[in-house]
């Protein structure tokens, strides 16, 4: 349902008031919450649910000591699916950027999960030329795909279940989708140069996918966790399964990029949101075809329930506040 409430004409000192114009539906964790699926929100806390986190829009009003951002403003970050909001928290106001000219708040709406899945190509350490299996082709999976692809992946291979999604993979640009349930996918891998991919990256979310995960990575491969992955694993033996192998299994969460840049490490949320911007456009990060369904507001649950009973039909959802 569509809540109504007040919004004050102001913000207030360090805050900023915006209006939404394009944001998205994260089909994993927003659907999950929505479910009841994760121990952050038991089914318990289900209703009422505020959902969202990925935002573009334009900036309305700026209050005291604001000096980033201006009334007019194209930005984008983390916010909820709301027509308006207020941000004034200095840690989360600091993970917007601006939207650069050449780039539509649809395409900019997107790249919070671009920095999602950014984080967790940067966590891989991808080399020029070593092998990449992305498991999983949601929207997630497809973008770490492609920045994969960009930071040199090669070959870039997709595992699939859903046959709609193996299909947006092979359209996405990925170098090989295979489904996961046939025989000769593990086999065809283990095909690879040095017997397994050197970098898996798990990006559905699903504890299942885990164990099979590390079986696809070669010896002393990289295993990175960048989907949120939802309840407890089973069969999974660490003296096999990682140990010998000599496997490294990296944490990816977007939380686990810097809150603010050093030398070593530059590459906070805001400063991968510019890299994902500036790549949209300049066109080498063509993210058009990853919106599958666009929606007005009061749409939304009929878009939540079809996601949660049937994902295959859908891929990005875009929710448009400009026609609510």
């Amino acid at each position: 349902m569509v809540e109504q409430y007040e919004v004050p004409d102001r913000p207030p000192a360090g805050g900023i008031l915006v209006a939404a114009h394009v944001t998205i539906v994260s089909a994993g964790t927003e659907i999950a919450n929505y479910l009841g699926q994760t121990t952050e929100r038991p089914p318990e806390r289900v209703s009422p649910y505020h959902p969202g986190y990925s935002f573009a829009g334009e900036v309305l009003a700026a209050g005291d000591d604001v000096e980033r951002f201006h009334p007019g403003d194209r930005i984008a970050g983390p916010l909820g699916h709301a027509a308006h909001a207020i941000e004034d928290r200095p840690e989360r106001l600091a993970r917007f950027t601006h939207i650069p000219d050449g780039v539509s708040e649809r395409e900019a709406a997107l790249s919070q999960i671009s920095c999602i899945a950014l984080n967790g190509v940067r966590k891989a350490g991808i080399a020029l030329g070593e092998s990449v299996v992305v498991v999983g082709t949601g929207l997630v999976g497809l973008l770490a795909g492609r920045l994969a692809q960009l930071n040199g992946a090669l070959p870039l291979i997709g595992l699939e279940l859903i046959p709609q999604r193996r299909d947006a993979a092979k359209r996405f640009g990925m170098d090989l989708v295979l489904d996961p349930a046939d025989e000769t996918t593990y086999t065809i891998v283990e095909s690879l140069d040095r017997g397994g991919a050197d970098v898996v990256i798990e990006a559905t979310g699903s504890p299942r996918a885990f164990v099979p995960g590390l079986a696809m990575a070669r010896r002393g491969g990289r295993v990175v966790l960048l989907g949120s992955t939802r309840g407890h694993v089973e069969a999974f033996s660490p003296y096999d399964a990682a140990h010998r192998k000599g496997l490294t299994i990296v944490g990816a969460h977007v939380s686990t990029a810097p809150v603010v840049g050093t030398a070593n490490d530059p590459w906070t949320e805001a400063a991968n949101r510019r890299v994902v911007l500036s790549l949209m456009q300049q066109k080498r990060l063509d993210v058009a075809p990853l919106i599958s369904h666009t929606i007005v507001p009061t749409q939304a649950g009929e878009a939540f329930a079809g996601l949660a009973r049937a994902p295959e039909k859908y891929l990005g959802i875009a929710i448009d506040w400009t026609r609510a």
